[in-house]
């Protein structure tokens, strides 16, 4: 059978990124950013993540007029002084004294502007709606940027400074507002399905996209920055290398859970024996440097990249666990999630639906029950 297009003799098949002419660094480059990528782990990544940032903000919800009301913890005094009057530290050694001095934050929120009590409750229970349907993916592109919003806002208004969890919440959204994230495991796929079965047409297939790979790989190329910071400057102090840093961490009334008995038999156990101590603290110590510093040249390759993986799920458990910043270590997991590969994805959801189809076969009594492949994830 003729195919339908077939190239002529004078027409040259280029190779994969570009013309022969072009240089394979080039080709490269634009391989890593722009080649097609299934937006399936922009999906996974969005509902857990908006999972965890949804838990967040509904934990606001305890105590909203202290931190987000007009005589809140933080009123309009030091906002102003820090929206207005806060003076910048000078750049550098050889900074221009003789100029007016820049002051002020950068800061912005939609509740420098809504104060009243009743339009706090209503602002607030906007964007948990908003953050909710961002969660499940209904209308992602427009519940995106209202909880990529919404996070802005709480974070400039409450506290007015930005800590590990409200950077890495911050990273999240913004990468997930400019990527496709719910072409997949959405209800906007659910939705599109939904339409074409409808009007009688197959299912649309979920497409690679451009958009997609070059959001994943800014989730990866920030992460490896975290990472790479966080290992560097931890250099700079001497308890990390002499392996007293994680005591120091372990020990701490302010973080470590000392109100549980058997960790604070445990410290105790470690403190009799010299030998375990050593060997816990000085080996997790240097465990943490390795994991941060080597994190951007291991995770690239195949075969280390589980394993530095591994690496820094054990090392965010560890601090969610001791260090009590649980959700912290939620939200490093999630951005964690950009460099696993779209079939992982697959094989897991593949896993989860073959169970699901299993069980409800049992309590339907079919074992052939429910047998068609789900349309959140769809075939790239």
């Amino acid at each position: 059978m003729k195919p339908l297009h077939s190239p002529s003799k004078s027409t040259e098949i280029q190779p994969e990124g570009g013309p022969e002419w072009v240089p394979p660094a080039v080709r490269a480059w634009d391989r890593f950013w722009f080649r097609p990528a299934d937006p399936l782990p922009l999906g996974v990544i969005r509902f857990f993540a908006g999972a965890v940032i949804l838990y967040i903000h509904l934990i606001y919800s305890l105590d909203l007029q202290p931190l987000l009301g007009k005589h809140g913890w933080l009123d309009d005094g030091p906002l102003t002084y820090l929206r207005e009057k806060y003076p910048d530290y000078p750049p550098s050694a050889d900074w221009n004294f003789s100029q007016p001095e820049k002051k002020g934050l950068p800061l912005w929120s939609v509740y420098y502007h809504v104060q009243e009590p009743a339009s706090v409750i209503a602002v607030h229970s906007a964007f948990m709606v908003g953050m909710f349907l961002f969660t499940i993916g209904f209308a992602t592109r427009v519940t995106s940027v209202i909880a990529w919003v919404a996070a802005l806002s709480y974070v400039h208004r409450a506290t007015s400074t930005v800590f590990g969890m409200d950077q890495i919440s911050i990273i999240l959204l913004f990468y997930l507002m400019i990527g496709p994230s719910g072409a997949a495991f959405s209800v906007d796929r659910l939705l599109a399905c939904w339409w074409a079965r409808r009007k009688g047409l197959p299912e649309p297939p979920v497409k690679p996209l451009v958009s997609a790979n070059f959001a994943l790989r800014l989730m990866q190329i920030h992460f490896c920055i975290i990472y790479m910071a966080s290992g560097l400057s931890k250099l700079q102090g001497p308890s990390w290398w002499n392996g007293q840093a994680l005591w120091g961490t372990m020990a701490n009334y302010s973080f470590a859970p000392m109100h549980w008995p058997i960790y604070l038999d445990f410290l105790k156990f470690l403190a009799e024996h010299r030998v375990l101590w050593e060997i816990v603290m000085t080996g997790g110590s240097y465990f943490t440097l390795f994991v941060e510093i080597s994190f951007t040249f291991l995770v690239w390759r195949k075969s280390t990249r589980w394993l530095i993986l591994i690496g820094a799920i054990m090392l965010h458990t560890g601090i969610g666990l001791i260090m009590g910043l649980t959700t912290f270590s939620m939200t490093m997991m999630c951005l964690m999630l950009c460099f696993l590969p779209p079939e992982t994805f697959h094989r897991a959801l593949a896993a989860l639906s073959s169970k699901a189809r299993a069980i409800k076969g049992k309590a339907l009594g079919d074992p052939r029950a429910a047998r068609k492949e789900p349309a959140l994830a769809g075939k790239a």
